[in-house]
């Protein structure tokens, strides 16, 4: 049998497939589902791949698996409701949106409606959090404010309102503390540190020795944590050296002091809005990218292989996100008290013309 749907991992198209076969009732309360090796001969898929999309079932309460037995469909499945989304800026906002919208996905996949909201930086956390309460929604996955003078005074007051109102709380992309420090709060996201380390271990390999990892200024959290992946391989890396600068991609005069500064023959961009800037003001200052330059960022937004050149980068996986941002909410929902957890899952690198 071929199964195929397009835009997921096969293991999330095999959890999808069996979630929609129990919510249909093609699969009966206490019904023992077929096992591993026939299931993975239905969906074209390996073992282990079907061993993922069980566990992720099983995590959400829609099946039980016992030992010798095999994997039954859980009796008590849990009650569906709605989820809220709260992200400041979301049409602007770079990766949260597009995970944003395969979270819905993922929601409506298990019966859930998601409801969005926006307009974080400018109001009362307590109003925030009464109108979210209000309505009636059982959690909220919240994608931390960026761009705001006190960001995480207010990313903190706005998650602490939404907990003592009772509702479950999920960060997105990043957390609400500064770097280092952590929060209490569940996140899901990518491993930025090893996107960091991954991308710049790229590049070392293409031969490049002077790296520049180039963030705006108020950069996030998950920068610095790439930016410290970046600085592990080039560690391990002899003659090589890699400065961390802050500025405005699009400031020439800028951009011209930095690569006179550096001699640099690679930047890594903090993110891929910050890479596309800069490859502008250097085709603008005369240095040709991949010539005189190489270039890379993160997030894989939709214009970056549409650039000129096209954009390495390290793509996030969205779809994947938007799975465990649920399976994370669901958890959270059953076991209100249980550690706060960490979900990060591995970007892809996507090499392309620009360190050609």
């Amino acid at each position: 049998m071929t199964f195929r749907m397009p835009g997921l991992p096969k293991h999330a198209q095999i959890f999808q497939s069996l979630h929609q076969a129990i919510q249909r009732g093609d699969l009966q309360d206490g019904a023992r589902l077929p096992s591993e090796i026939a299931l993975a001969k239905r969906y074209g898929a390996s073992r282990p791949t079907v061993a993922q999309a069980l566990r992720e079932l099983t995590r959400l309460g829609l099946v039980e698996r016992h030992k010798g037995a095999g994997s039954f469909v859980r009796r008590t499945p849990p009650a569906a409701g709605t989820i809220g989304l709260l992200a400041d800026g979301l049409g602007a906002t770079e990766i949260v949106e597009p995970v944003s919208v395969e979270i819905a996905r993922a929601a409506r996949a298990l019966g859930w409606d998601v409801v969005i909201g926006a307009a974080v930086a400018d109001r009362s956390p307590d109003v925030i959090a009464r109108e979210w309460a209000d309505r009636g929604v059982a959690g909220v996955f919240f994608a931390p404010v960026e761009h705001h003078p006190v960001r995480a005074t207010l990313n903190r007051a706005v998650a602490e309102r939404l907990h003592h109102r009772g509702l479950a709380v999920v960060l997105l992309d990043r957390d609400l503390e500064e770097f280092p420090r952590r929060s209490d709060y569940d996140l899901v996201a990518i491993d930025d540190f090893f996107a960091g380390y991954e991308l710049a271990d790229h590049l070392l390999g293409r031969g490049c020795l002077r790296l520049v990892f180039v963030a705006k200024p108020a950069f996030p959290a998950s920068t610095d944590l790439r930016l410290d992946g970046a600085r592990a391989a080039v560690a391990r890396t002899e003659k090589s050296t890699l400065e961390f600068a802050v500025g405005l991609p699009a400031d020439a005069a800028w951009v011209q002091k930095l690569l006179k500064r550096t001699r640099a023959d690679a930047v890594i961009a903090s993110n891929d809005a910050t890479a596309a800037q800069l490859m502008q003001t250097l085709q603008h200052l005369g240095h040709q990218v991949p010539a005189a330059i190489r270039i890379a960022g993160f997030d894989d937004i939709r214009y970056a292989q549409l650039l000129s050149p096209p954009l390495t980068t390290m793509r996030q996986p969205c779809a994947a996100l938007g799975v465990a941002a649920m399976e994370t909410m669901l958890g959270r929902l059953r076991q209100p008290d249980m550690p706060a957890r960490r979900v990060l899952l591995r970007a892809e690198l996507k090499i392309r013309a620009s360190t050609a």
